[in-house]
This record gives C-alpha cells, sequence and structure tokens, in this order.
C-alpha cells in the first residue's frame, strides 16, 4: 500500500513539472511573440511586354481580375463574385464569398495608367485586412509590375507569429497571378 502512495506521489510530482515546463514555455512563447513584427510586406515583381497603358485595365478593371489572378474558381467552385460602384478605377470595389477563400471585398483607392493602382482589402468582415499595390516601372521597352501587400497584424500571439509566415503562404499567389497577367496582357 505504501509502495502505491509512493508512486502515486512521485506520479504527481512528475505531473507538476511537466505542468510548470508547459506554463513556462507557453509564457515565453506569448512574450516572444510581442516582439516580433506587427506588420508584414509580401512582394513579387514581374516583367511584361507592354506599356503600363496596356497593363492597366487588368487591374484597373476588377471584372477582369478572375481571368488572371491566381484566387478563381479553377481553386474553389464555390467562389462567387460582386461588384459595386465603378466599372473600374477609384471605387469599384469586387465582393467575393466562397467556402475555401471566405467572404472579402476589395476596392480600387488610387489609379493611375502610367504608375499603378492600390486597394484595401478586408477579409471576413474586416477581421484580416491588407493594402495591395500594383507599381509600374520602366523596364526598357517592357514594363516591371510589382504586386505588394502591406498589412498589421494584432498583438495576438497567433497572429504575431502567423506574421512570420506571410510571405510564404501569400508570395506564391502573388507570383502565380503576376505569371497569369504577363500570359494575358502579352497574349500568349
Amino acid at each position: 500500500m505504501r509502495r502505491q502512495i509512493d508512486l502515486g506521489i512521485k506520479t504527481m510530482k512528475t505531473l507538476k513539472k511537466i505542468l510548470l515546463v508547459l506554463g513556462v514555455i507557453v509564457l515565453a512563447l506569448v512574450v516572444i511573440s510581442q516582439f516580433l513584427p506587427s506588420t508584414y510586406h509580401i512582394e513579387r515583381s514581374v516583367v511584361i511586354a507592354a506599356k503600363p497603358a496596356a497593363i492597366h485595365p487588368w487591374i484597373n478593371e476588377l471584372k477582369k481580375w478572375p481571368e488572371w489572378s491566381a484566387w478563381t474558381a479553377a481553386k474553389d467552385p464555390t467562389l462567387i463574385y460582386n461588384y459595386d460602384g465603378p466599372e473600374s478605377g477609384v471605387g469599384a470595389i469586387s465582393k467575393w464569398e466562397a467556402k475555401k477563400m471566405g467572404q472579402g471585398q476589395m476596392k480600387v483607392i488610387e489609379s493611375d495608367p502610367a504608375k499603378g493602382a492600390k486597394f484595401d482589402v478586408a477579409i471576413e468582415h474586416g477581421k484580416f485586412s491588407f493594402t495591395g499595390t500594383f507599381t509600374f516601372e520602366p523596364a526598357g521597352d517592357n514594363t516591371k509590375i510589382t504586386w505588394a501587400m502591406d498589412g498589421n497584424v494584432s498583438r495576438n500571439p497567433l497572429d504575431r507569429f502567423f506574421s512570420l509566415l506571410m510571405d510564404k503562404f501569400g508570395g506564391p499567389d502573388l507570383a502565380e497571378g503576376l505569371g497569369n497577367l504577363k500570359k494575358k496582357v502579352e497574349g500568349k
């Protein structure tokens, strides 16, 4: 009987040590997370054999995005787009809803055929938001287009750690979209 009591006490002491170590690890991760960036930046570029005036309509007219962006019904057949505001330019709005991609909205906030365009994006009713920017730069007779996404994350430790992975998760979609855009603009 005494042996069972000793074994129970040892088990409890071991369990307390394990819980203490786990608690210290969780606390350390929470503290570390507060020193991680609260912002993120994702950027990809491609050179397109065209002038900015030939590229701009593809990014400025939101109804054209499903033809080239990485976020299409091919990846989520439940994807439905709706549009508000003007057909193109400042104030044009694209709204979407899908099982995999969730719900979101994008609004054109700046648009210049020679320089590019800027968008505000809100996903899941604003729970996740960022600004998207397309900039045009001359590249000889071609145009270098850069697509960037900039956003902020909350103080939530998981959000802070996730911000470190944003480029890994979002970068390939930007690269795919730019590759598709290049094919559309160049007629390939």
